[in-house]
């Protein structure tokens, strides 16, 4: 069975330095997501734990796509998520401001009311890195990496 372990940062230095602590347990980049609203953010992260290419997407926008991204720019409408790792293709693009990107959460498998409470954070620019183990997996010791590196419980947002 697969297991989601969630660590949510208010700092980029915290979330590099927790996901290359995770990556000396053993935890292949291609464990490890990232998500959050700054994709500036999100490609210092990217470029310094080899997680992956950040990823943006359109949301729900469709073929508005391009008139949202300037609405965005414009300070007009709110912004999306960006992420990098596995989970990308699902969260990239999902609006923050509506439940979007809690909708994106749940159907990676992270439950309804987590989902929101990690939604609001990304909102709040906080970086929610994502650890997919294995049962057999040391998920103890990642819950202490989190915490070592200054980890924002779940509940603050």
């Amino acid at each position: 069975m697969t297991m989601l372990l969630v660590g949510i940062f208010g700092h980029r230095s915290d979330a590099i330095l927790a996901i290359e602590a995770v990556q000396e347990l053993g935890v292949k980049a291609k464990q490890i997501s990232v998500v959050t609203k700054e994709k500036n953010t999100l490609e210092v992260i990217s470029h310094d734990t080899g997680i992956g290419k950040p990823e943006a997407g359109e949301g729900n926008a469709g073929l508005f796509g391009t008139a949202r991204g300037l609405g965005v720019g414009l300070d007009m409408l709110s912004d999306t998520a960006v992420a990098a790792g596995p989970a990308a293709k699902k969260l990239a693009g999902a609006d923050l401001d509506i439940d979007g990107l809690a909708v994106s959460l749940i159907s990676i498998g992270i439950p309804k009311d987590d989902a929101e409470a990690y939604a609001k954070h990304a909102d709040l620019e906080h970086i929610i890195v994502i650890v997919t183990l294995k049962d057999e997996e040391p998920r103890w010791k990642i819950n202490a990496i989190f915490e070592k590196h200054q980890a924002i419980p779940l509940a603050s947002a």
